[in-house]
């Protein structure tokens, strides 16, 4: 499983309380490294750069766990250059140390923000301003009972599940790891056969995500990207038309 910038949430607000509870953006990077370090030994790609960043990726996730992190009001970014953890960030580290579960588990999800948000050119702030300004939604949709289009994965699952009768599919389970979906697809002989899918926004996603090709049998995604993509790819973006 690759990281993504939420598992650089914790480590940024541990950083900063060893640190006295802010400092400089040079001073975080080093503590941060340190203690993920056991997680960044067995994920040496994190030690290289996206296409599209010039950032080593390691580095470019703390900068978007930072910004999620200042939205939630655990981090205080009033002062440009210093980070400074809140009440509310040592908050939920004590909560963490006493429970042992971590209590923003899920809210990501139920904001209706996921890692791909991180997938751009787009410096962190910028996305999340465009994030709250369309307030978590897209265009209207108006399908099935679905107000708005799809602006995340979560939405894509969604849409998935409204119409997936009709297209012939039916779900037998959702999981965390991949593949996303367990489904029966009804097939040319009007029998139903398994059909292993993985949900992303893009289907460009799957690749950025670092997915085998084995054990997937169709990308489900709002909007495929993904030219020559190995794996058969189910579009809804184009799909919805019909059900309007």
């Amino acid at each position: 499983m690759h990281l993504t910038f939420f598992d650089y949430e914790i480590p940024v607000l541990r950083a900063l309380v060893k640190l006295g509870g802010s400092a400089r953006t040079r001073d975080v990077y080093p503590v941060v490294e340190n203690i993920m370090l056991p997680k960044l030994k067995n994920h040496p790609e994190e030690y290289g750069h996206y296409k599209l960043q010039t950032d080593i990726i390691w580095k470019n996730k703390t900068q978007w766990a930072r910004e999620f992190l200042k939205r939630k009001g655990e981090l205080d970014g009033s002062q440009r250059g210093i980070w400074k953890i809140t009440d509310t960030g040592r908050e939920r580290l004590r909560l963490i140390d006493v429970t042992g579960k971590d209590p923003d588990e899920g809210k990501a999800a139920l904001i209706g923000i996921d890692e791909s948000v991180a997938e751009t050119e787009e410096k962190p702030e910028k996305v999340f301003d465009q994030i709250e300004k369309i307030q978590d939604h897209g265009d209207i949709l108006g399908v099935r009972g679905i107000v708005y289009e799809p602006v995340n994965e979560q939405g894509v699952i969604l849409l998935f599940a409204a119409l997936c009768y009709e297209l012939g599919f039916r779900i037998e389970g959702i999981q965390t790891k991949f593949p996303d979906a367990l489904l029966i697809r009804k097939n040319s002989k009007g029998t139903f056969s398994k059909c292993k899918a993985e949900f992303e926004f893009r289907s460009s996603n799957f690749l950025s995500h670092q997915h085998p090709l084995n054990g997937c049998d169709l990308i489900i995604c709002w909007e495929n990207d993904y030219k020559d993509c190995p794996i058969e790819v189910l579009e809804l973006k184009t799909i919805v038309a019909n059900f309007k």
